[in-house]
């Protein structure tokens, strides 16, 4: 990274909490808990996409809880009831909003309200709905919250980070095996066969070993079919993955020691052999999403125009 400009500081003055409520929701035991992971994300977005005026969030380290940050008469009002009766969930009594838990669904309902017009790329949110196709420079920032009792900061830096869609020869394989693997659409490429086999992985950018490379999608795997990963990268993280144009159909299977030593599939785009690098750049602003202030950069504006909290006052720019 090089330049000296300063993140951009952003204050927003909080609600009294008191008037806020904490909800733990416990996801149904009949969750298969290869899925509860799942199961969770999907219901923090879904719960978002419902109700504009919530803060959700998974409950950090427990796969089968979330939280859910709303004012008293939201609560009140019963909103929730139907959904979670809906999922076979269940709902403990509201509790008391701390700094710890509104930070946690703070970060977590912003990022996901961002997607796909930014898209989580490990410490980065990368813009972009088309950001797995590009190849030149993009749009990136890092966003970084800090809540108290009284306010919420959020600092923002603007970065160009290159992420082009990976390329087989890239990760150590003999021509002869990249050409059988073309011509031969039930070929697979064993992992003993690629020299380069560690990678990337979106969202987190996680390194994973790679264990083989498919046409096909593995018998134990849960998506069968190149939309069925579309559907599932939406509903999780609100990526829109490349639509099939008939050369992408390419997924890894990969091998990942801190997670119990489980092998996951992938669709071969989100996958990079090679850490993204990204660069600071005073001169560089986003395009904007919406307009909040005049004031206000194109970066900043995104950003702050596409977030939404009741009874919040307006946002106030600290400059470094």
């Amino acid at each position: 990274m090089n330049g000296s400009r300063q993140p951009s500081l952003f204050f927003i003055t909080l609600p009294d909490l008191h008037k806020l409520c904490a909800v733990r929701i416990i996801l149904s035991n009949e969750v298969a808990d290869a899925e509860m992971r799942s199961a969770q994300m999907k219901m923090c977005r879904q719960l978002l996409l419902l109700h504009q005026d919530i803060l959700t969030s998974p409950v950090l380290g427990i796969f089968n809880q979330i939280w859910v940050v709303m004012a008293i008469p939201f609560y009140k009002a019963g909103k929730l009831n139907a959904y979670i009766e809906k999922y076979g969930a269940k709902a403990e009594a509201p509790q008391r909003v701390i700094p710890a838990i509104l930070q946690n669904c703070f970060s977590y309902s912003l990022t996901a309200r961002l997607a796909p017009a930014w898209n989580k790329a490990g410490h980065l949110l990368v813009q972009g709905r088309e950001f797995l196709s590009q190849r030149g420079k993009q749009s990136a920032v890092e966003l970084n919250i800090n809540v108290t009792e009284a306010q919420v900061c959020l600092s923002i830096e603007a970065f160009t980070i290159r992420l082009p869609p990976p390329e087989l020869r890239e990760f150590g394989i003999s021509p002869s095996i990249l050409k059988d693997f073309d011509t031969h659409k039930n070929a697979v490429i064993e992992g003993h066969s690629i020299l380069n086999n560690w990678c990337y992985v979106l969202p987190s950018m996680k390194m994973g070993k790679i264990v083989g490379i498919l046409h096909t999608t593995p018998p134990d795997c849960p998506f069968h079919s190149y939309e069925d990963f579309q559907m599932h990268w939406d509903n999780m993280y609100g990526y829109k993955l490349p639509e099939d144009c008939g050369d992408i159909k390419i997924y890894c299977s990969i091998y990942f020691k801190m997670i119990g030593g489980r092998t996951f599939t992938y669709p071969f785009r989100s996958t990079w052999n090679r850490r993204a690098l990204p660069t600071r750049d005073p001169a560089f602003s986003p395009a904007p999403c919406g307009h909040f202030q005049p004031s206000l950069c194109p970066c900043e504006t995104t950003f702050l125009s596409t977030f939404y909290l009741p009874g919040v006052s307006a946002w106030q720019r600290e400059e470094p």
